[in-house]
């Protein structure tokens, strides 16, 4: 038996009438959660056969009840039995497109697998993938909120706001979760967002009371600028890396085919329009070939320019090339193949998953 105030008893996932303590560490204190056995087994069948089997003479038990020593993060122990009894609180903090989602949650989406919740499972997948573009119009879309975002950041270097990820998707911490919880489908977006970022510049490193000082391989000194993206470096692993590089060489790849590919312009002139626009694909690294194509598609040239047949079929290259970019994610970073999220019979409907999650 468990001696008295060894544990540290949760304020209020302690309930008197609970049938069964579970104990987790968290930064080197066990934590006590007293709830009901029939709760958790309504809604897993992990612990409904948990509690289910046969009780042994030297079981342990702290405060008159049975005690199971859990080998989970008390606070992601936590989250998953304040979901299971407050439902409401987990829709409330899964807002869309939670820039901290994809760390503050995965601990919870890990357990509700572990232990098959699986309504909850279904819930947080949805809302994880239902963030992550998976066209490209709703990348586009992405990308115009953002870009709004931007426009709006002031440069105050001392100003918290200056941290344009604070109200972004953090791409890192996405690739870790897809990786862990097994959900390729947000994958190649959040692979092609991260190859936008410089890897100099790292998410934490440039909050701290003091931020190292940045330089590039070549000792150069490089300045961060106030709306200028980071990501969380240190979370990507070896693997992640490879397919980061691979993924970045072959887009440069696909930009000088896309450039040698193109005609020449009538106008044969040293500056060309055409010509220019052309190598905007090639000119800074790293690159976001996305936002460039389309810039170049966009473009309006009235008629009277010597380039202007060549930069209407420019422009139309441009979209079509766009289009098989995005397709191709896959094959550029060597990402596994998406087909049909993966048949796993979860819907993407957020609305529906929710009332789905609300009703048990």
């Amino acid at each position: 038996m468990a001696a008295e105030g060894e544990f540290l008893r949760h304020e209020d996932l302690y309930y008197a009438d609970g049938s069964v303590i579970l104990l987790a560490a968290h930064d080197g204190k066990t934590h006590a959660f007293r709830v009901h056995k029939s709760v958790l087994g309504s809604h897993s069948k992990v612990f409904a056969d948990m509690f289910g089997l046969p009780s042994i003479a030297d079981k342990e038990t702290y405060d008159g009840v049975d005690s199971v020593r859990m080998p989970d993060d008390a606070k992601d122990l936590e989250d998953l039995l304040r979901a299971l009894y407050y439902p409401g609180t987990i829709l409330s903090m899964l807002e869309n497109r939670n820039p901290l989602a994809a760390i503050k949650y995965k601990g919870i989406l890990l357990l509700s697998q572990k232990y098959f919740v699986r309504v909850l499972q279904k819930l947080l997948r949805a809302r994880f993938r239902a963030d992550w573009p998976s066209t490209l119009p709703e990348w586009d879309k992405l990308m115009e909120h953002y870009a709004s975002l931007s426009a709006s950041v002031v440069p105050q270097y001392d100003a918290a706001s200056q941290f344009i990820d604070n109200r972004m998707l953090e791409p890192a911490s996405a690739i870790r979760l897809a990786r862990e919880a097994n959900i390729p489908e947000i994958l190649p977006a959040a692979f092609y967002m991260l190859s936008t970022i410089s890897p100099y510049m790292d998410f934490d490193a440039l909050r701290s009371s003091q931020p190292p000082p940045l330089t590039d391989s070549q000792g150069n000194v490089l300045m961060w600028q106030p709306g200028e993206r980071s990501a969380r470096w240190g979370l990507l692993t070896p693997d992640d890396w490879l397919c980061l590089a691979r993924g970045r060489h072959s887009m440069m790849d696909f930009a000088r085919i896309f450039e040698q590919q193109e005609g020449q312009c009538a106008c044969d002139s040293q500056i060309c329009i055409q010509q220019n626009n052309k190598k905007k694909l090639l000119k800074e690294h790293p690159q976001d070939l996305l936002r460039v194509l389309k810039e170049i598609g966009s473009q309006l040239t009235p008629s009277h320019y010597p380039c202007y047949s060549a930069l209407q079929a420019l422009a139309s290259r441009s979209m079509e090339t766009r289009s098989i970019l995005w397709d191709n994610l896959c094959y550029y970073f060597g990402l596994p193949g998406v087909d049909d999220d993966q048949n796993d019979g979860d819907s993407d409907d957020i609305a529906l998953v929710e009332s789905e999650f609300m009703d048990g």
